[in-house]
């Protein structure tokens, strides 16, 4: 288990990629409920237990749904567990770094604080896509650009679907994910730094 954690940090970091991971359906389904864990402790920061189980479901199952497709398409679906699992693993210690800035975005700081709390969500949220780029780039044999354009447009999707689902008044949204992942929630980091551009609502930015 330490040298499965171990292989999920790496990638995480870009230092590995999935095909480094054991090939089988264990490892994944070990950083689906990784993923799951984290990604529900995080968004309760900023939303209700029911609603960071629905949006963690969503999120997961949506990653899951896109990417067999994908590889079903280009003949590639020997890679899917490896690919599922580095998304899930990895993106989980993402979650982990986002606990402390979302709970901290919902506490009474001063705005220095906050200037950099804000900066760090950024600066998460840009981890968050070079991981799903790093993932598919190692996946579907593609450049870093195309992986990283493929991970901002899976960002739009899935931050639009779950803002369907949740109107933008009650949804949270997550950094991670992508693909996941990226990543955690997407929509819940989106909404934590003020980018509520699907909402109508200004940006901070």
């Amino acid at each position: 288990m330490s040298a499965l954690l171990k292989q999920y940090f790496n990638i995480a970091f870009l230092m590995a990629k999935p095909q480094d991971l054991p090939a089988g359906e264990s490892q994944m389904y070990v950083g689906l409920i990784f993923n799951f864990i984290t990604y529900v402790v995080a968004l309760i920061a900023i939303s209700s237990f029911g609603e960071a189980v629905m949006h963690a479901v969503i999120d997961i199952a949506c990653t899951a749904f896109f990417l067999y497709i994908a590889l079903s398409l280009t003949k590639r679906l020997a890679r899917l567990h490896q690919a599922l699992g580095a998304i899930y693993g990895a993106g989980a210690f993402l979650n982990l770094s986002a606990i402390p800035i979302l709970y901290s975005a919902t506490a009474q700081i001063d705005q220095n604080v906050a200037t950099v709390t804000v900066f760090a969500q950024f600066v998460l949220l840009v981890w968050s896509l070079s991981l799903a780029g790093h993932v598919l780039r190692h996946t579907f044999d593609l450049s870093m650009f195309s992986s990283i354009g493929i991970a901002v447009l899976y960002y739009v999707l899935i931050t639009s679907i779950l803002g369907a689902v949740f109107p933008p008044e009650q949804a949270v949204v997550d950094p991670t994910g992508l693909i996941n992942n990226l990543q955690p929630p997407k929509l819940a980091l989106q909404q934590a730094i003020g980018l509520n551009g699907l909402s109508g609502e200004s940006s901070i930015f």
